[in-house]
């Protein structure tokens, strides 16, 4: 267990120093003014989504029902399952981003309200967004992949997946002359990355188990046992997305350069989170649902506390950094090109 946590707890490392390098030029290159905010608004509404629907309830309720399939019923079993849960997915997919590409204005009007002050703040947000919103479905479609690969004791193509978004905003950014703004080069960045992590797990799932495939709709135990499980996660992920959309909303109304931020800040939070949390909690899930589905209750919660262990452990270092010296951290982080030691 020690050594997947290794493996996902280092590819996510260097996702998060590679997304520390993409938030340097992004800081150095946009700055904190309106069009860093417009495009920190196209960042955020995907994201929210794919924390709700995708990495947040979607994987909590999809990994323990495909390794229960899986290990009760068999490979075959599994691959139907699979295909159907693949079926509805892509389909819902398909019809959020259709509404959201009809509706955008509508929607900006609701989650972003500050900026109708500035019409050309809100054309440039809704410009933007529309961009990154598909790359709402194809990040579903990578945590779809992924958590057959994590049940399958495959770590590696999920945990690196994430490293793409960075490396190509970086890319987009570093031509960023070649688009009307430095917010559009980054939005394209964004949509780029689906594609490359979709293609990325896509590619490791057909070599080792087989992509899912479109299969016809029935409602089957298996089917109904994954809704179940996929409300109640859904409405536990909901709570910290509702909080940040209402960050979002509000920060809206300051002035320009709150929603940057409130992005930079929270990306210091998110490294404990996503080096040590996240990874793992995406080794304990497969593992207990595993022990669990062979009735190995005590494996299962000997696996639990260790992780818990081993979270404690970790994240003292970082409590102890972010208490201490943030406003260093910050500075030498962020501090250069159009990003101002008063915004750090």
């Amino acid at each position: 267990m020690l050594g997947r946590i290794f493996t996902v707890g280092g590819y996510t490392l260097l996702s998060r120093l590679t997304g520390f390098a993409r938030d340097i030029m992004l800081a150095a290159i946009l700055g904190a003014g309106p069009v860093a905010d417009a495009f920190f608004v196209a960042l955020r509404l995907p994201n929210h989504f794919r924390a709700i629907f995708a990495e947040g309830a979607f994987n909590a309720a999809w990994v323990p029902a495909y390794a229960h399939v899986h290990g009760e019923k068999g490979e075959a079993a599994a691959h139907l399952f699979a295909d159907r849960i693949f079926t509805l997915l892509l389909a819902s997919q398909v019809l959020l981003l259709v509404v959201a590409w009809l509706f955008m204005p509508q929607a900006m009007s609701i989650l972003a309200p500050g900026f109708s002050e500035d019409a050309e703040q809100r054309k440039l947000a809704i410009e933007l967004t529309r961009i990154t919103f598909p790359y709402l479905l194809l990040i579903t479609l990578v945590t779809l992949y992924g958590g057959m690969l994590n049940v399958m004791q495959r770590f590696a193509s999920a945990a690196a997946a994430s490293i793409f978004l960075n490396v190509a905003m970086m890319m987009t950014l570093a031509v960023a002359v070649w688009f009307p703004t430095a917010g559009h080069a980054a939005a394209w960045g964004v949509l780029i990355s689906g594609f490359l992590q979709y293609f990325l797990l896509a590619g490791d799932l057909a070599r080792h188990g087989g992509l899912p495939r479109f299969a016809p709709l029935k409602l089957d135990e298996d089917v109904r046992g994954f809704f179940k499980a996929l409300g109640p996660a859904t409405l536990g992920s909901m709570g910290t997305q509702v909080a940040l959309f209402a960050d979002t909303i509000i920060a809206t109304f300051l002035p320009a350069g709150a929603l940057s931020a409130l992005y930079y800040a929270d990306r210091l939070n998110q490294l404990p989170i996503g080096v040590i949390g996240i990874a793992i909690g995406t080794v304990l899930l497969p593992e207990m649902s595993r022990r669990i589905t062979a009735n190995d209750l005590d494996g299962a919660m000997k696996a639990q506390r260790r992780a818990f262990d081993f979270t404690l452990l970790f994240s003292i270092p970082f409590v102890a950094a972010f208490l201490t010296v943030p406003d260093a951290i910050m500075r030498a982080l962020f501090a250069r090109g159009a990003f101002s030691k008063a915004d750090a």
